[in-house]
This record gives C-alpha cells, structure tokens and sequence, in this order.
C-alpha cells in the first residue's frame, strides 16, 4: 500500500487545500467536491475509448508485452492535463489523472474526500498481478516522475505494492516525439534495466506510464522486466495515441 493515502498524508493535503483551493486537472478552474469541472466532463467523455479499451496490435508495437490498455486518446483536455503534469510541475494533475485512469480501467468508485478524489477499493482487480512498475522518468529535473504519481491510486485501489525503484533508465535516448516507429524502437531498445531483479523475478507486473505513442518504450521497458526475471508485463496508460502503424522492419530486431 502507497503511503500516498495514509493519514498524515492526507491531512497535510487538507490544510494545504485551506490555502491553495483544489483546481480541475484538466483546466485549472477551481472545483469543490468533483472529480472535473462542467466544461471538462463532457470533453472528457468524447475523447473515451470505448467499449474496447485494450491497444490493438495494429496500431501499436507491443513486443513482448501480454497487451496494453487505455482509457482516453491523447487529445484535447486529456493532452493538456497530461503535459501540465508532466512539464509545469503540477504533480497532484499527475496524481488525478491516475484516479480517473483506475476508475476507468479497473472499475474504482471515486469519493471525494476533503475535495480530494480517492478511488475506492477494488475487489479481485488485481489477480493477475502482483507488483506495479512505473516506467522511470526521461529527466531528474522535475523532481518528481508523472508515470509514478499516475501509479499511486492506482496501488491503493488494487491493494498491490509500487515497485518505483523496480527499473531505471540506463542511456536518456533522443526525445521520441518526431521519430518513426523503427527509429522509436532503436532509440527505447537497451534503455532501461531492472535495477533490483529481486524485485520483480517471477512477477506479473502491472506497467504504468503516462502515454502510450507506438508502444516502444512500453516494450523496452517489458522487455528488461522479462529480462530480470519477471513473469509476464501488462501496460497500462492514461491516454494513446491513435496510429496506422507500419510494421517494423527487420533492421530494427524488433
């Protein structure tokens, strides 16, 4: 369990909404006691992947993956809470989403304590799983790492441990936006290590990162878990992005 919810935690987080009032992830209006403001729930319901929330393999490189699963595209308010998150240092928007990305993917009623949204326990979601992964931050500047926070709520509804020291990045990479699947799959292969194999050796871990693009750096991250040891690796991620996706070619090894 995530000392993220335990009590002090939670009361520090109270007296800071005293000062500070609780604002919606997606645009910074300032709520009360809702998950998202009125201009954004509906917003947020065109951009649902529905009934289906599981990627298909022919839009997204899943590797070695058991397969991957999201609940909203990468677009519009989605898109804007996730890059506030991630580059405007809001890591309670992080926290949030996570929330929202449990609701939608593993059922979790969403009360709202103090103005903060809690997903509830969740009864026999987590078998098939015992451990969740988040995918390491690309930079150590922000002082915090989005996929991480996003995994927070999610550990508490599931009643699972968060491993975030489970894998790290070996080599930083070129920043994936921009590159083309092969290139993606060059760039992400060898990136990561399972830094404790203890950890994570016989395992079947729940991966959790913030985006899901063509899928390459979930698979790399899959593939040094497997690597180490584990058992099987299932990806989960807030948002994805829609593709019509090449394959790989042979040059890539993938």
């Amino acid at each position: 369990m995530t000392g993220y919810y335990s009590c002090p935690a939670r009361l520090a987080r109270q007296m800071r909404q005293l000062l500070f009032p609780r604002r919606c992830p997606c645009c910074r209006r300032v709520l009360g006691t809702l998950p998202f403001c009125g201009v954004c729930t509906p917003r947020l319901e065109e951009l649902r992947r529905g009934p289906v929330m599981r990627l298909d393999a022919s839009r997204h490189y899943l590797g070695a993956l058991d397969g991957a699963a999201a609940p909203y595209r990468y677009e519009g308010v989605v898109r804007s809470a996730i890059l506030r998150a991630k580059y405007e240092g809001e890591s309670w928007t992080a926290v949030e989403l996570g929330v929202e990305m449990t609701a939608r993917l593993f059922g979790a009623e969403v009360e709202m304590h103090f103005a903060e949204p809690v997903p509830g326990l969740v009864s026999g979601a987590a078998i098939g799983y015992d451990c969740i992964v988040p995918v390491p931050a690309t930079s150590r500047r922000r002082g915090y790492n989005v996929p991480e926070r996003m995994a927070q709520p999610l550990a508490h509804a599931l009643g699972l441990p968060l491993l975030p020291k489970a894998l790290c990045r070996v080599r930083a990479g070129r920043h994936q936006a921009g590159l083309s699947l092969d290139e993606r799959l060059e760039n992400a292969a060898g990136a990561f290590r399972a830094q404790e194999p203890e950890l994570v050796e016989g395992k079947r871990v729940l991966l959790v990162d913030d985006v899901i693009t063509t899928g390459a750096t979930a698979a790399a991250c899959a593939q040094a878990l497997l690597d180490a040891g584990a058992h099987s690796v299932f990806a989960v991620a807030m948002a994805v992005t829609e593709n019509e996706m090449d394959a790989p070619s042979r040059a890539s090894g993938r």
